[in-house]
C-alpha cells in the first residue's frame, strides 16, 4: 500500500510523478493507491459563507449545536448561538425550521454535510431575520429498518442523564421516521446585584445575593411519514414536547437611602412550570415543467403554565407571602409557498406566506398589592415576495424585495383596545454583488430588517418582581428597523467582512418611579433613537497542515449609542471584542483531540457595560466499527472561568450583575448506529418567525 499525505496544491504532480513510476516499473503491480489532500473548509458566498463538514475534521465535533458554535462568524455558549453582530439566527436543518434548540443536540455532527452561515438572509426569509444558518445532512442510503440511539452522562455538581432514539423505516419511497427523547438537567446560579435608582424621594440602593435551584426535565416525541415518487415529495410530522420545571430559590438583600441603612429584605420563592407543545407540520416539493413548487403548512399549540409562591420578610415592614399564576397560550397556523425556475442567466423565486396567531395571557394574584391581567392578541400576517439570482461571467448579483402587512388586534379583559391594536406595513428590499478581484473573491450587500415585539414585550400586565420593583411590556412598542450595510472577502483560508448597520427604535428597558408608589420603581421596554454600529470580522482557517487543523476568529464591534442617564448624556461607544481559536489534532489510533480557546474583552453592548471573560474546553473523540459505534469525552470550561458580569444603564438607575453558574461540566457521549439513515423530510416549515416570537 502506497500512503501519500500530501496538500491537494501538488496534487497534480505527484500524480504525474506516480504515472512515471508505474510507466518506468510496468511488471510490478500497485495493489492500492490513497491519497490525502488538504481542502479548503470555509468558501465565500453571495449571501455568506459555506462551510464542508463531510470529510472533514468538523465532522467529529460531536453533536450539531456544538459544531454550531465552530462555525466562521457565530458564537456559542450551551444552547446559546449568536452570529457575531447580527443576534439569534434563523435555523433550518434540510429546509426545515428549528424550533427547539434541543434538536440540534440530537443531531450527531457526523450526519451533516455542510453549514452556511448566512449574514445576508434575501427575500425569501421572514423581514425580521437579520441571519440565517441552514445545515444540510448527508443524503439517505439503503432501505429497510435502522436505528440511531445517543447516551450522555454528565457531571457538573450532580449527575445527568440524556437519552434519545430515533428510528427509521423506509421501502419503495416510503419513509416512517420518529424520535423519542429524554432529558434530566439542573441549575443552581448564583446572582450578586448592586443597584442605584435615583428617585425624586432620595437614591436607593439595593445590594443582594441569592441562589436558585432547578429542575428541567424533556419528554419529546416525534412520529412522521415521507413518501417519494420521480419528482415529487410529501410528507408530515406530529411533534410533541412536555417540559415542566421546578424552582426554588432564596435571596437576602440590603436596602439604603442616601447611603444610610433602611432594611434588610430576606426573601424565598418556589415556582413550577409546565410547558406542553403539539406541532404538526407538512409539506409538498415537486417539479411541474421547468418550475419547482414547494409548499408548507405548519398548526402549532403551546400551553404554558407557571405558578409562583412568594414570601417576603422585611426588617422595618409587614411580612408578605402570596401567590401569582401565569398562564399563556399559543395558537399557530401558517402556509407558505415558493415557486423558483430557472431564468435567464441564473434563477427565479418568488412565493407568499400566511399566518394567523391567537394568544392568551391571564396573570392573576391573591395579593391586593399586585394588578390582575387577562389578555387575548390575534394577529394575521400575509407577505409576498420575490428575488433573483444572476451571473453574468465572473459577476453575481442578487435582488429581492419582501413585503409584509400585519393586522394585531388587542383585548383586555375581552375588551377590544383600539389604541393598543395595531397595523404594520413594510417592505425589506435586500440586495447583493459578488465579484472576483484577481485571487480574491468579494461581495457587497444591502438589505433592510423590521422586527417586531415578542407578545410579553406588548403585555401591558404589570407583573411583581419584589417590594420595590415591578415589570411591564408596552403595547405601545413600534418595531425596529435596521439598515444592514457590508463587505466580505475570502483569499484562500482567509475570510473577512466588514459591516455597517443603523438601528431605529431599538428596544430598551427603562426604569421610571411608580405612580403613586413612594420609593417603588417600574420596568419598561421602550423605543430608542437611532444609532449606528460598525464591526469588522476574521476567520482564519488554514488548512496545510497534517494532523493539526487549528481555527482563529477575531472581530471587534463598535456603536455610537447614547443615553439620558440621571439627567446628563452618557456615550456607550467602548468596543466589544471577541476572539476565539479551536484546534483539532488527529491522534494515533484514529482519535481526534478538541482544544478550543475563547475570550471577549470588556466593552459596551445595548445600554450595558460588559467585562471580560474567558473559556478553554477539552474533548476526545473515538468511533469504532466503521462509525457503528462513537465516544465522546468532553469537559468544558476546564479552569471554571465563565462569568457572566455585566452593568446596565438607563434614564434613572445603574445596576451591576454578576451571575455565577456551574460551567465545568464532564460529559460523556455513547452513539450507537444499526443500519444508519435518515429520515427524507423536505419540508421548510411555516410561520417559522412567529414561532420564535412565543
Amino acid at each position: 500500500m502506497l500512503l501519500l499525505c500530501l496538500n491537494v496544491n501538488t496534487l497534480f504532480a505527484v500524480e504525474s510523478s506516480i504515472t512515471d513510476t508505474v510507466a518506468d516499473a510496468n511488471l510490478h503491480l500497485l495493489d492500492e493507491l490513497v491519497v490525502k489532500g488538504s481542502q479548503r473548509v470555509v468558501k465565500l458566498k453571495g449571501d455568506g459563507v459555506q462551510v464542508k463538514i463531510a470529510g472533514t475534521h468538523l465532522a467529529n465535533t460531536g453533536t450539531a449545536l456544538e459544531l454550531l458554535g465552530k462555525m466562521p462568524f457565530v458564537t456559542g455558549y450551551g444552547s446559546d448561538i449568536e452570529v457575531v453582530g447580527k443576534g439569534k439566527p434563523l435555523i433550518y436543518i434540510n429546509g426545515r425550521q428549528v424550533r427547539d434548540m434541543s434538536e440540534l443536540d440530537q443531531l450527531a455532527s457526523t450526519l451533516i454535510k455542510s453549514v452556511d452561515v448566512v449574514t445576508n438572509p434575501g427575500a425569501r426569509y421572514p423581514s425580521n431575520v437579520n441571519a440565517v444558518i441552514r445545515i444540510t445532512t448527508k443524503a439517505p442510503a439503503g432501505e429497510g429498518f435502522s436505528l440511531n440511539d445517543r447516551t450522555t452522562v454528565g457531571y457538573k455538581h450532580y449527575v445527568y442523564l440524556f437519552e434519545q432514539i430515533n428510528f427509521n423505516w423506509r421501502k419503495n419511497g416510503f419513509d416512517l421516521f420518529g424520535m423519542l427523547n429524554y432529558e434530566n438537567y439542573r441549575e443552581r446560579p448564583r446572582v450578586i446585584n448592586a443597584s442605584s435608582r435615583y428617585l425624586n424621594s432620595g437614591t436607593t440602593q439595593h445590594q443582594s445575593s441569592g441562589r436558585d435551584f432547578a429542575k428541567y426535565p424533556v419528554y419529546q416525541g416525534k412520529l412522521g411519514l415521507n413518501y417519494s415518487k420521480t419528482t415529487h415529495n410529501l410528507g408530515f410530522y406530529y411533534d410533541f414536547s412536555f417540559k415542566s420545571s421546578t424552582i426554588t430559590g432564596n435571596s437576602l438583600t440590603d436596602r439604603y437611602i442616601d447611603n444610610l441603612f433602611a432594611e434588610t429584605l430576606e426573601n424565598s420563592s418556589s415556582s413550577s412550570r409546565h410547558d406542553r407543545q403539539h406541532l404538526i407540520s407538512a409539506y409538498y416539493s415537486g417539479d411541474m415543467g421547468n418550475w419547482h413548487l414547494a409548499v408548507n403548512f405548519d398548526a402549532l399549540w403551546q400551553n404554558n403554565d407557571r405558578d409562583n409562591i412568594e414570601n417576603e420578610i422585611s426588617s422595618a415592614h409587614e411580612t408578605r407571602d402570596f401567590t401569582t399564576v401565569n398562564d399563556v397560550s399559543n395558537r399557530l397556523f401558517a402556509v407558505n409557498a415558493i415557486a423558483s425556475r430557472n431564468l435567464w442567466k441564473g434563477e427565479l423565486r418568488f412565493g407568499a406566506e400566511v399566518s394567523n396567531i391567537r394568544r392568551t395571557d391571564r396573570y392573576v394574584s391573591n395579593a391586593d398589592y399586585i394588578t390582575d391581567s387577562d389578555i387575548k392578541i390575534g394577529e394575521t400576517t400575509s407577505a409576498l415576495f420575490a428575488e433573483t439570482d444572476q451571473t453574468f461571467g465572473a459577476l453575481s448579483v442578487g435582488v429581492g424585495l419582501r413585503g409584509e402587512y400585519t393586522d394585531s388586534k388587542y383585548w383586555q379583559f375581552g375588551q377590544l383596545s383600539d389604541d393598543q391594536s395595531r397595523k404594520y406595513h413594510n417592505l425589506a428590499p435586500s440586495t447583493n454583488l459578488s465579484f472576483p478581484i484577481g485571487n480574491v473573491s468579494a461581495n457587497l450587500s444591502y438589505m433592510r430588517k423590521t422586527t417586531r415585539p415578542a407578545f410579553e414585550q406588548l403585555s401591558s400586565a404589570v407583573k411583581y418582581l419584589d417590594r420595590y420593583s415591578y415589570e411591564s411590556g408596552n403595547p405601545n412598542l413600534r418595531p425596529i428597523c435596521r439598515d444592514y450595510l457590508s463587505a466580505s472577502a475570502s483569499w484562500k483560508d482567509l475570510v473577512v467582512e466588514l459591516e455597517y448597520y443603523s438601528t431605529k427604535n431599538y428596544f430598551m428597558w427603562q426604569t421610571s418611579e411608580y405612580p403613586g408608589k413612594e420609593g417603588v420603581t417600574l420596568l419598561t421596554m421602550t423605543n430608542m433613537p437611532r444609532f449606528g454600529t460598525l464591526g469588522a470580522y476574521i476567520n482564519y482557517a488554514p488548512t496545510f497542515f497534517r494532523c493539526w487543523h487549528p481555527a482563529l476568529m477575531a472581530g471587534i464591534n463598535a456603536q455610537y449609542l447614547k443615553i439620558t442617564h440621571v439627567g446628563k448624556i452618557l456615550k456607550l461607544n467602548k468596543p466589544l471584542g471577541i476572539f476565539r481559536f479551536n484546534n483539532a489534532v488527529h491522534l494515533p489510533w484514529d482519535m481526534w483531540l478538541n482544544i478550543d480557546f475563547n475570550a471577549r474583552t470588556s466593552g459596551n453592548g445595548d445600554n450595558f457595560y460588559m467585562k471580560p471573560y474567558w473559556q478553554c474546553d477539552f474533548g476526545l473523540y473515538k468511533s469504532f466499527a466503521n462509525d457503528a459505534w462513537s465516544l465522546k469525552l468532553q469537559l468544558n470550561d476546564v479552569f471554571s472561568t465563565w462569568r457572566q458580569e455585566i452593568i446596565s444603564y438607563d434614564t434613572i438607575s445603574e445596576m451591576a450583575v454578576k451571575k455565577i453558574y456551574d460551567t465545568r461540566d464532564l460529559s460523556l457521549t455513547i452513539r450507537y448506529n444499526f443500519n444508519s439513515a435518515r429520515s427524507r423530510y423536505k419540508g421548510r416549515g411555516a410561520g417559522n418567525s412567529d414561532k420564535t416570537r412565543f
